[in-house]
């Protein structure tokens, strides 16, 4: 028997609160700082693409099968420091002033990335990894600071929308950072690009000089490992807030390697540039805005979890349709005497509405669960939680996000093999699940819902 999972009362739904919040200007130099922060944090991603294939160009290693595990490494690189200190960076983030942590960690990131012009960076794979890596340490006290803080620029009442709205402009720059980062590239070139991402991490620091400060009065002399113990054990007895977390950790890391494999699917089955990958990455994120949207607006109503199931279902089930693209082409086309495809021009449309669906079923998971786990955790606990909420998703989401790289480059079938892993298991659990959810809904008995 299970405890029953958060689920919003009256008071938590969505209210028609989004005009107060856009006359918040504390709250909105918040939002679009995290716009600015959010978008750059994409864009280093591709930035670090182009650079790693150079490299690879410049020293004759280039192969047309590496696209894929060469990024997946460099995920790596910027996952490690969220697996090892996120949840040391909850600890400090509500002992510290918040505002001050916002501000340093943009403009660390943005001195980081301003090292890319150096010439030992573009020449080493090595150490632009561990550039990587540096750039990362700020993300991890940049993500939990950002959500102490909107609870302290907000009314309760508008707190919910507040959460919702920032959640959908990270999805929606998950997606758009990608693509806005392949024209910066194409436009500014290597030797100029890191600028632009620099200074959008500038920018961000600049905005949230204007919010108010939360300096906490008395700083725990506890050591850190203490509190971290404390936020762990609230997580670990609270199956509500486990629960949650899962459903979350399995959504983020299906999403990333979706990201890692869209280098591939852009290589092997849509026959452009890796570094392009970003137009599909940008549709599965215009998805998951108007799949957010849809959510806030009219699917507060349903439960948490047959939204949820309903989600999984509908992204295994696309995945699997994206998956089917190369073989329609490779095995399909030529079997019934057509000539293959390469799903460019025209037929382009196709593979970015299937990432698009994707998207927005990623919303129908992110949004209801997100939203009971905040409303569920105390706010002294959220830095705590939600960091080690980031350390969950980040240490999950790394051997499939490596195993992917490799099958998709290496696998016979390549992208549209490993899509098929992926979407195969995740259409039958969801909709396992959702069918059992289902079943059950008429009877409302919550104690018995997963």
């Amino acid at each position: 028997m299970h405890t029953e999972e958060p689920v919003l009362t009256e008071h938590q739904e969505i209210r028609s609160g989004y005009g107060s919040l856009f006359q918040n200007k504390q709250f909105m130099r918040l939002w679009i700082a995290q716009i600015f922060s959010q978008l750059a944090d994409r864009a280093v991603f591709v930035l670090f693409v182009a650079l790693l294939t150079a490299q690879q160009v410049q020293s004759g290693t280039e192969s047309g099968s590496g696209a894929a595990e060469l990024t997946s490494l460099l995920y790596v690189a910027f996952t490690i420091p969220a697996i090892l200190l996120s949840p040391v960076a909850g600890v400090y983030v509500d002992r510290w002033s918040n505002r001050s942590v916002l501000i340093i960690s943009n403009l660390a990131r943005g001195f980081f990335v301003s090292l890319v012009a150096l010439p030992w960076v573009t020449k080493s794979p090595l150490i632009a990894y561990a550039l990587a890596f540096f750039i990362s340490i700020g993300s991890q006290f940049f993500g939990p600071a950002e959500t102490s803080a909107i609870p302290r620029l907000v009314k309760k009442e508008d707190l919910y929308c507040a959460n919702s709205l920032f959640f959908t402009t990270m999805m929606i720059a998950l997606g758009f950072g990608f693509a806005v980062g392949e024209p910066v590239v194409s436009q500014f070139g290597l030797g100029k690009a890191h600028w632009a991402v620099a200074g959008s991490f500038v920018l961000a620091a600049l905005l949230l000089l204007g919010i108010a400060d939360k300096k906490p009065a008395v700083v725990s002399k506890e050591p850190w490992w203490e509190e971290l113990r404390f936020g762990l054990a609230y997580i670990s007895g609270n199956p509500q807030v486990f629960r949650a977390i899962l459903k979350i950790t399995v959504l983020f890391s299906t999403i990333i390697t979706l990201n890692i494999i869209a280098v591939g699917l852009a290589q092997q089955v849509l026959h452009i540039q890796p570094f392009q990958f970003g137009y599909i990455v940008a549709a599965a994120g215009l998805g998951m805005g108007l799949g957010n949207f849809w959510v806030g607006h009219y699917g507060q109503r349903i439960r948490p979890t047959l939204l949820a199931y309903s989600g999984f279902t509908g992204l295994g089930l696309f995945m699997m349709l994206l998956g089917s693209l190369g073989f329609i082409s490779s095995i399909l086309l030529p079997a019934l005497g057509f000539q293959p495809c390469s799903w460019q021009g025209a037929l382009m449309a196709i593979p970015l509405l299937l990432s698009m669906f994707a998207g927005a079923s990623c919303a129908m998971v992110a949004v209801p669960t997100q939203a009971a786990l905040q409303a569920a955790v105390p706010e002294e606990l959220r830095g705590k939680v939600f960091a080690a909420q980031n350390t969950a998703m980040s240490a999950a989401s790394t051997i499939p996000v490596i195993l992917a790289g490799v099958s998709a480059d290496n696998l016979p079938g390549g992208v549209s093999t490993t899509l098929m892993i992926i979407g195969v298991p995740t259409l039958v659990v969801g909709l396992y699940h959702l069918i059992r959810t289902s079943r059950r809904i008429p009877g409302l008995d919550p104690e018995c819902e997963d």
